[in-house]
């Protein structure tokens, strides 16, 4: 009887050992966890309601360019132009406004070249442009506890300058060019895609994005439009990944 008592009693003081110690590392960790909170709320207090801090990057992206709309005053518009993949490449840099919010400047080139034009023999050339563009990006984690998978979505817009390499064909045997006639254009950028956090700091962007300007106009040959001037757009769906670096 004697012996069973000891061994309860062994038994009893080892499972409060053991409590003890894992209530003491339970604390420790929530006392680890409340210094860090308070750190931030510190540091945010420190710096308004909507601390600013500094971050920027650069990304590449392929270019997809559905079928470009053409118009002239003679036969309306219509879809004229086939493009091949081209590419987009980009800076940018902007400030976070808070936890979920960014506000960010975009610059880069866009380019695709021409496949063909519909009923053209011989179609070449290329359309581009450069652009400049403001507004702002949503993100937050997925997790709040890892803070390594953020989704995000925004929208900017901005000036864009197109670029015409001069596009040429021919309609029947009697060549014809097409050329850029207009040096600035409204355009909008809308964007969605995930960061992947590499560290406290560093970032990798999976990125979507939809660029779409207003119409620019051209200056063609008479045997394309009467009048010699014509319009189009550019519209792109952009696929691509980046580095994001926040200072």
């Amino acid at each position: 009887m004697g012996k069973l008592s000891s061994t309860v009693i062994m038994l009893v003081s080892a499972l409060l050992a053991t409590g003890a110690l894992s209530a003491r590392s339970y604390a420790a960790d929530l006392a680890e966890a409340a210094q860090a909170a308070a750190k931030e709320a510190a540091e945010k207090a420190a710096m308004g309601m909507f601390p600013l801090k500094p971050y920027a990057g650069a990304k590449g992206f392929v270019s997809y360019a559905p079928a470009g709309d053409f118009y002239s005053p003679g036969t309306g518009r219509t879809n004229f132009i086939d493009y091949n993949i081209g590419w987009n490449a980009a800076a940018f840099g902007g400030v976070t406004a808070g936890d979920f919010v960014k506000l960010q400047l975009d610059t880069g080139y866009i380019s695709n070249n021409v496949s063909s034009l519909s009923g053209v023999t011989d179609g070449s050339g290329s359309v581009a442009a450069a652009y400049v563009l403001a507004g702002v990006v949503l993100s937050a984690p997925l997790s709040p506890l890892t803070k390594k998978v953020i989704p995000f979505a925004g929208i900017s817009i901005g000036p864009a300058f197109p670029v015409i390499g001069e596009i040429t064909g021919q309609i029947d045997g009697s060549p014809f060019t097409i050329k850029g006639n207009q040096g600035v254009v409204g355009a909008l950028l809308a964007r969605g895609g995930v960061t992947i956090a590499i560290n406290a700091k560093l970032g990798a962007t999976l990125e979507y994005g939809f660029f779409q300007t207003a119409d620019f106009s051209l200056s063609t040959t008479d045997n394309i439009s009467s009048s010699g001037r014509a319009s189009t757009d550019m519209t792109a769906h952009l696929f691509g990944l980046g580095f994001e670096y926040h200072f």
